[in-house]
Parts: C-alpha cells; sequence; structure tokens
C-alpha cells in the first residue's frame, strides 16, 4: 500500500510541475504583448499604444468599453 501512495505522490508532483510550467508559459506570452493587431469585434486595427499598455488586448477600446457596458459588439467593418 505504501508503494501505491509513492506512486501517487510522484504523480500528483509531476501534475503540479507541468501545471506551474504551463502557467509561467502564459505569463511569459503576456508579458511580451502578443496580443491581437486587430479588433476581434470590428476588425479594425487596435492602437500600438493600447497593445503596449494592455499586452492581451483583443479589442479596441471602443469595443472593449462597448462590451463591458452592454455586451453588445461595435460593428464597424463593412468588409
Amino acid at each position: 500500500m505504501e508503494k501505491f501512495a509513492d506512486e501517487l505522490d510522484m504523480a500528483q508532483a509531476h501534475i503540479e510541475r507541468e501545471i506551474e510550467m504551463r502557467v509561467d508559459a502564459i505569463q511569459s506570452h503576456a508579458n511580451l504583448g502578443h496580443g491581437r493587431r486587430f479588433c476581434i469585434d470590428c476588425g479594425e486595427a487596435i492602437p500600438e499604444s493600447r497593445r503596449r499598455h494592455v499586452p492581451n488586448a483583443k479589442r479596441c477600446a471602443e469595443c472593449q468599453d462597448a462590451k463591458e457596458r452592454d455586451g453588445s459588439p461595435v460593428r464597424r467593418c463593412a468588409a
């Protein structure tokens, strides 16, 4: 029974290391400013200043405001 507990402990430690490595990778990616260049709602370019200050920005400021206000995206792109 002790051997089984040791194997479970090793498996748990492996899982915890794997999670920690993935979280670190995600945080590193976020800190490098790998956001989107174009808004996912309206398709317009996200200004560089916004991408620099909000590295994971997926929306332009206008669409983000609209989403936070009432949940509806701003549709400007006709293409």
